[in-house]
């Protein structure tokens, strides 16, 4: 009788053990999910349509794309985001190249050929989040934009003139926007994008206003992986 006794006991106290063990997994998934603490990395994907204020640029927004991935810190209702995207553009002139630019009708240009520069940038964005609800974040910040690469489609202006003489390298903007949860993992949001920096190179001398690029982006975003503050 002593011994059915004892191994009741045993199997009770391992029996709570174990409940005790899940109780306690599932109450920390539970905290993760409800936190206001954590650590969040994703991916983002989406359009970005840009304009370059400049004469003799067209005035048109043109439409490209934007990719990268992103990291988040929040804590309550205040985060701090950092990301590094890809994003491309392009330019259009207003005019054939020659017909304004050029004195004289060489084989570098002709009088009907448009400039058509096709930009490819890298982005860091680094943006203060407010949450006004468990669901929704306004954003906003400052970006560094370089340009990695910009080729002249028709070479109307490449032909003479590098490309380096005409758009900068950098570009410094402001930033503002929102997201909205859409479903578990998933987010969506908007962006408008304001440059602060001169893009005209200003080795061409003709051209010597001040150009601004400013653009707005729609984008989703797919979170990888989200972590409590140990």
């Amino acid at each position: 009788m002593l011994l059915r006794t004892k191994l009741f006991v045993a199997a009770a106290i391992a029996t709570l053990g174990l409940s005790t063990g899940a109780k306690a997994q599932v109450y920390e998934e539970d905290i993760l999910m409800h936190s206001k603490n954590y650590f969040e990395s994703g991916a983002k994907l989406g359009a970005d349509f840009q304009q370059l204020s400049a004469f003799p640029m067209s005035a048109d927004y043109s439409t490209g794309g934007t990719a990268g991935v992103y990291i988040k810190r929040r804590i309550r209702n205040f985060g701090l985001q950092l990301e590094v995207t890809a994003s491309n553009a392009q330019y259009t002139t207003q005019y054939p190249v020659s017909h304004k630019y050029e004195l004289s009708h060489t084989k570098y240009a002709d009088t009907i050929t448009k400039g058509v520069f096709n930009a490819l940038y890298v982005n860091i964005p680094l943006l203060i989040e407010v949450r006004p609800g468990d669901h929704f974040a306004f954003q906003f910040g400052a970006q560094y934009t370089y340009m990695l690469n910009v080729k002249d489609k028709n070479s109307a202006f490449a032909a003479r003139y590098s490309t380096d003489q005409i758009l900068n390298k950098t570009n410094i903007a402001l930033v503002t926007g929102f997201e909205l949860d859409v479903y578990k993992d998933f987010k969506m949001g908007a962006r408008y994008v304001m440059g602060t920096s001169d893009m005209n190179a200003g080795k061409f001398k003709p051209l010597t206003d001040k150009w601004n690029a400013n653009s707005a982006q729609v984008f989703f975003l797919y979170r990888f992986e989200k972590w409590r503050r140990r």
